[in-house]
This record gives C-alpha cells, sequence and structure tokens, in this order.
C-alpha cells in the first residue's frame, strides 16, 4: 500500500504543476494584455474586439496545462495505478513526462509581452491588427509542442492506458 501511495503522490503532483504553473503564467499575460487593451478601449472602444482577441491568446497556456492535467489524473493515473506492480516508479515517470507541459506555461509571459506591443500598435495603426495577432501567434507554436510533448511522453511510457 506504501507503494500506492507514493506513485499517487508524484502523479498528483504533475497534474498539480501541469495546471498551476501555466494557469499562473497565463494570468500574468492576459493580465499584462488586459491592462493596456483597457487603456485603449477607453480612448476608442470600437477596438475592443480586436484588441480581445490579442488580450485572450496568452490564456492559452493554462488551457494547455489544465488540458495536460486532465489527461493525467483522468486517463495516466489509471494507467499507472493497473501497472503499478510491474512499475513501482511509474508515478516519478509521470510527473517527467509532465514537465513540458508544466514549462510550457512560462511562454504565456512572453506571449502577454508580444500581445501587449500588438496593442499598442493597434492604437496607432488598427490595420496592423493581423501582424500584430500573426506575431502573437508565434509564440503559441511553441506553447502547443509542449503539450504534444507530454502526451507523446505519456503515450510511449504506456500511462495513456
Amino acid at each position: 500500500m506504501s507503494g500506492l501511495a507514493g506513485e499517487e503522490v508524484w502523479v498528483a503532483l504533475a497534474a498539480g504543476l501541469a495546471v498551476v504553473i501555466p494557469g499562473i503564467f497565463s494570468a500574468v499575460g492576459v493580465g499584462m494584455t488586459g491592462v493596456a487593451a483597457a487603456a485603449v478601449s477607453a480612448e476608442d472602444p470600437k477596438k475592443f474586439s480586436k484588441l480581445f482577441v490579442l488580450e485572450v491568446l496568452p490564456g492559452t497556456q493554462g488551457i494547455y496545462g489544465f488540458v495536460a492535467g486532465f489527461l493525467i489524473i483522468f486517463v495516466a493515473y489509471p494507467a499507472v495505478v493497473a501497472k503499478i506492480a510491474i512499475a513501482p516508479w511509474m508515478g516519478m515517470v509521470v510527473l517527467v513526462a509532465a514537465v513540458p507541459a508544466i514549462l510550457q506555461g512560462a511562454t504565456a509571459y512572453s506571449q502577454g509581452k508580444v500581445a501587449t506591443a500588438g496593442v499598442s500598435a493597434v492604437a496607432k495603426r488598427p490595420e496592423v491588427f493581423g501582424q500584430s495577432m500573426l506575431y502573437t501567434v508565434m509564440v503559441e507554436l511553441y506553447a502547443i509542442l509542449g503539450l504534444l510533448a507530454t502526451i507523446l511522453i505519456l503515450s510511449s511510457i504506456g500511462a495513456m492506458g
């Protein structure tokens, strides 16, 4: 029973960190962009919809972290418990597999900075919204790769059922 409890702790830590770390960084990214967007919207309310798109983008890392945490708890955890007698170290391996999903959350800060610059650009020249959004989405690629890496690692170690 003590081995099972130890594996549960590692899996819970993996899921918790996968949700919390990206969530914190997303809140920071969305917050910094939201402050800039609110200031611009106060001057020109017609720009709200474009600015809102830029503000939402840094929040996606929190969603990716939630997806990783969900997969760890509802897909990987049952697989770990089922294989506990064969591989008592599996919980720690799940934590290691979660590292890319955990660290991808840090990209929300950089994405928030790019989105904030986009808000400033759109404030001056609304026609640059498309370019500003593309710059912001480029940061997104690395967040997606972090989530995909965690999914691939979990699958390769047999923790996805």
